[in-house]
């Protein structure tokens, strides 16, 4: 499929993150070595982010009553730009990297990616990388004064209702996770609602594409024809999502 280009892509954020098989225990010292490399591209304040997940584990004799367990990550340092549209940020393992709105384009992404984990390889020297994910999240923005649309004239994925139940949907959010048959990648398609301005209807389609490398880490040497493949098929499937009423919203040149 041929890639598109859009004077006004819907994208609020791109991540590239990469997860890596460590050759030497992780230490605080990291993010200071990092971004002692970086500074002078990203200058803008540094900032810390904590991350708490919370796992349910369910049994068959504990249906009602699951198992909650809550784990606390090691902080991840992020490193803006001055204008805060462009970030690198470090955790244990992990190195990633943000594109904000105004998307820059694929072309210059990739390059501050190719970058970050090249400085990042010789801080950390891992032995391989282990997942490679690639985000982007959507925000779609229509004009509707009424702010009540049919979903179906813009996305070929919607929440669809018998006739027994009321059509106008107030809320809504679905999610699939699928996996590829011809590689061992992973897709995970979000489209939600989200809060509009006055006259407008808002949604997010949020595209999560990853490929993991679990018995033996992927070489450094083959992280670029992997991440173009997922760059690749994450397009394929976003323009398979939309319509063209959808594109004529973000002016294809």
């Amino acid at each position: 499929m041929t890639r598109r280009q859009y004077s006004n892509p819907p994208i609020e954020e791109a991540v590239c993150e990469f997860r890596f098989a460590p050759g030497q225990a992780w230490n605080f010292t990291v993010p200071g070595l990092f971004y002692e490399k970086v500074r002078d591209l990203y200058t803008g304040e540094p900032s810390e982010k904590n991350s708490i997940a919370t796992e349910f584990k369910f049994s068959r004799m504990q249906a009602v009553n699951p198992e909650v367990t809550v784990t606390q990550d090691l902080p991840k340092f992020l490193f803006p730009s001055a204008d805060g549209t462009k970030l690198v940020g470090v955790g244990p393992n992990l190195l990633s990297i943000h594109s904000l709105r105004p998307y820059e384009g694929w072309d210059e992404f990739s390059k501050r990616i190719k970058q970050a984990l090249q400085l990042y390889l010789e801080v950390t020297k891992p032995v391989g990388i282990t997942r490679i994910s690639l985000r982007y999240i959507n925000r779609i923005v229509i004009s509707s004064p009424d702010q009540a649309i049919d979903l179906s004239d813009y996305v070929n994925i919607y929440p669809q209702l018998p006739d027994s139940v009321p059509s106008h949907i107030s809320e809504f959010v679905t999610r699939t996770e699928l996996i590829y048959e011809d590689i061992p990648a992973r897709l995970a398609i979000t489209l939600s609602d989200s809060e509009p301005q006055p006259g407008e209807v808002v949604f997010i389609l949020d595209l999560d594409i990853s490929q993991a490398w679990v018995e033996k880490p992927l070489s450094f040497e083959e992280v670029a024809s992997n991440l173009y493949e997922l760059k690749s098929r994450q397009g394929q499937v976003f323009e398979s999502l939309i319509t063209d009423r959808t594109r004529e919203l973000f002016d294809v040149k």
